[in-house]
């Protein structure tokens, strides 16, 4: 058993309806929904509010479709754009649409979007490893293991968007989101400058 599937097996069981290692070709047909918003490559589009997908961890991906699914995310009063995912997230019947669309996201080619912020790198360095690395990863690649987003793809305007929701109570508030939680408790520890630091630290080029 290569150590993806073993990963997506655990994660089977620790997150209910959790489908193991998708089929990247049957998810294919399933991304369709999704090209209009996040483009055909994955790449994202800020205008519309969606972030870049390729390349980005399958076992997050599926995590974050099952919670806009049983309203752990998405619902909370101001998130309007996280709702819009919600009836997206509801034309995925079952787990194993879940895991296949994830799993065709993740075999993407990862790209780094364009920076929109400025702010300096050396700083963001040293913010990011000591309050993100440990979870994140030392260039912010994620963690399969611990669940973690890819942060380098996402783009940086969704990066501090999405920290923004989670100190004001808009995200990682529902009483099961448990990882939810871990991440609103950290973005509390950020100022606005200091994220700024950090998306300029992680849209800098480095070598995997």
């Amino acid at each position: 058993m290569n150590p993806r599937t073993s990963i997506l097996l655990l994660s089977a069981l620790l997150l209910p309806g959790l489908a193991a290692a998708g089929d990247a070709t049957s998810g294919k047909a399933l991304y369709e929904t999704c090209v209009a918003c996040h483009g055909a490559n994955g790449a994202g589009n800020e205008a519309l509010n969606a972030p870049g997908l390729a390349g980005q961890s399958e076992s997050y991906l599926a995590r974050q479709l099952w919670d806009f699914k049983d309203g752990r995310r998405g619902k909370e009063p101001g998130d309007t754009t996280g709702a819009q995912m919600l009836p997206m997230a509801a034309t995925l019947p079952d787990g194993e649409a879940v895991a296949n669309v994830a799993a065709y996201i993740a075999a993407m080619p990862a790209a780094r979007p364009a920076p929109t912020v400025e702010g300096d790198v050396n700083n963001g360095q040293k913010l990011f490893t000591s309050k993100c690395g440990a979870c994140h990863g030392g260039q912010g690649w994620g963690n399969e293991a611990l669940f973690t987003p890819r942060l380098t793809v996402i783009g940086d305007w969704y990066l501090l968007r999405q920290v923004a929701k989670f100190q004001d109570s808009m995200r990682g508030v529902h009483e099961d989101s448990k990882y939810g939680q871990q991440m609103a408790m950290m973005a509390k520890t950020v100022s606005r400058n200091e994220l700024n630091d950090i998306a300029a630290f992680l849209n800098e080029p480095a070598e995997q």
